[in-house]
């Protein structure tokens, strides 16, 4: 009697290959190629800038923040101030005003005085201003305001455009009460339109702190799953990370 050898594990490969052809063509056609670009992540540039400008009513009244350098003013970082009409007390402020189009990351007029790791971009309520007010009452009471009084190195998030498109960024600051001075000591933006920029992040892109809600974000010692794998969602991704377990044993 003729014996009959064993199937080799070489022997179930085309079998596999159509298994996952079918996969991919059943999901491709049901999402086009436009998920290929969400499943990958742009990569883009952070450009930093250090700084180290002070402004106050009694130093700098304005600086004018061109964050690009592309001779265009992006946003303007004002002091202004003004007396009572009695002259025993008055109102100092610091503003971050931004040019048309562009705008400051806060709510109700005042800017957000935001950490060092927290994501700027979409998502963020873009409606600041006012970052620190000083109220003096009779040349010797004091009350102070905003989000930014008295702060060290804090962040102003950012939303500029370049040639028509929306870009991020952040500003550095630490303002101080006493005289209400806000001193600038860096600032950066990401090159890529839309892409979020992590505060303080000078280099680089942070994939996994940034990647959109609802994208999976993959180990990078393993191959990604197909495209159908991940157009089908969760069933198909356990499905792949299955074959792979099966074709390490074989």
């Amino acid at each position: 009697m003729k014996r009959v050898s064993a199937a080799s594990p070489a022997d179930h490969q085309p079998e596999r290959f159509h298994r996952r052809l079918h996969m991919y063509s059943v999901a491709a056609g049901a999402t086009g190629v436009g998920l290929l670009a969400l499943a990958q992540p742009a990569h883009g540039e952070i450009v930093y800038t250090p700084a180290d400008v002070a402004i106050s009513v009694r130093i700098l009244h304005s600086y004018a923040l061109d964050l690009n350098h592309d001779g265009t003013t992006d946003f303007f970082l004002n002091a202004t101030s003004r007396q009572s009409i009695d002259q025993s007390g008055g109102t100092s402020r610091i503003i971050a005003k931004p040019a048309q189009n562009n705008f400051v990351v806060g709510f109700g007029g005042k800017a957000a005085a935001l950490q060092a790791g927290q994501p700027i971009g979409i998502g963020r309520k873009f409606a600041g201003l006012l970052m620190a007010s000083l109220f003096t009452f009779n040349l010797s009471e004091f009350q102070f305001g905003g989000q930014w009084a008295n702060v060290v190195n804090r962040y102003l998030g950012l939303k500029f455009q370049i040639d028509g498109q929306t870009h991020y960024g952040w500003a550095r600051l630490t303002v101080g009460t006493k005289t209400l001075t806000a001193k600038l000591t860096g600032y950066a933006y990401e090159t890529t339109a839309n892409a979020p920029i992590v505060a303080g992040k000078t280099s680089g892109t942070d994939e996994a702190s940034l990647a959109p809600s609802g994208v999976p974000v993959f180990r990078t010692d393993a191959p990604p799953p197909t495209l159908g794998a991940l157009a089908l969602g969760a069933p198909a991704l356990s499905f792949w990370r299955r074959e792979e377990k099966e074709e390490k044993r074989d």
